[in-house]
């Protein structure tokens, strides 16, 4: 189909972690540093709003409230950045790297309207469809089954039709929705297996990392115990802290890995869908 192969898209991001091992190396050390600078910010921004509490209560609602917002938007935005660097680097081989082809500008600024608009749509897509679901129990449940079905593929045809528009609205400098929903027209299912075969990969990749990362933590731990720390567990630390540090890097370092792996296939389908209509 105009030279689009769904299996070669899928394993482009083994491409890139094999010629641009550097640079994604250099991704995972921004990562980590970038949290660093997050978990100081959180603290700052915790011993701020906590200064006019009124109550210990009060007081750790603020700070939760300050601490979350602050590394939830944090952690947010260290992930965009690498994706754009990603999009800049695949979509613009001839750009000056730079540092890692990290930037903030306005290539970034409109990255990020397309993924806020996109989060948005789906987040009511998914709102209304969780209410339609609920008044279709009312029919029965055969009914409130088939309804989450259609639902389920109307989100995955949804999100077929719009995955290339990232990499569209960095490559063209327009919002890239339109794009998008041109180019994927007539190429669901290649998509969808491109999508599907990365996300395999990926999955074994991950698979791979955690079973590594356990064994690396029980013998930290002196192999008394082979359970893998849990980093939502608030005794973990305390308990263990050789292990949840290393844990804690790992899980952040890894995050642009999974991300080459799992993006890149869209950027390398853009690229081919784009070059065959001219």
């Amino acid at each position: 189909m105009n030279g689009f192969s769904a299996s070669d898209a899928a394993l482009e991001g083994f491409q890139v972690l094999r010629s641009h091992w550097r640079v994604v190396v250099g991704w995972c050390v921004f990562t980590v540093l970038g949290f660093v600078g997050l978990v100081v910010a959180a603290f700052i921004a915790i011993a701020l709003v906590t200064i006019g509490a009124t109550s210990p209560d009060q007081a750790g609602t603020l700070g939760g409230a300050a601490g979350g917002l602050v590394l939830g938007l944090g952690g947010a935005a260290i992930q965009w950045v690498v994706l754009a660097a990603l999009y800049r680097m695949c979509l613009r081989p001839a750009e000056p790297p730079g540092a890692y082809y990290l930037r903030i500008s306005k290539d970034e600024g409109r990255l990020f309207r397309l993924w806020f608009a996109l989060l948005f749509a789906f987040v009511c897509l998914i709102t209304a469809g969780f209410l339609v679901v609920r008044w279709l129990e009312h029919f029965g449940a055969a009914a409130a089954g088939a309804g989450t079905l259609a639902f389920l593929l109307l989100m995955l045809w949804l999100a077929i039709r719009t995955s290339l528009a990232g990499p569209a609205n960095f490559a063209t400098g327009r919002f890239g929705l339109a794009d998008s929903w041109r180019l994927t027209r007539g190429r669901f299912w290649p998509l969808v297996g491109m999508a599907a075969l990365a996300g395999c990969l990926l999955s074994l990749i991950a698979i791979v990392l955690f079973v590594s990362l356990a064994v690396l933590q029980a013998a930290i731990g002196g192999f008394h115990t082979l359970a893998p720390v849990s980093l939502s567990d608030p005794q973990a630390l305390a308990e263990r802290p050789g292990a949840y540090v290393l844990g804690l890097i790992a899980e952040l370092a890894v995050g642009p890995l999974y991300l080459v792996i799992g993006q890149t296939p869209f950027v390398a389908a853009y690229r081919t869908l784009a070059a065959a209509e001219g």
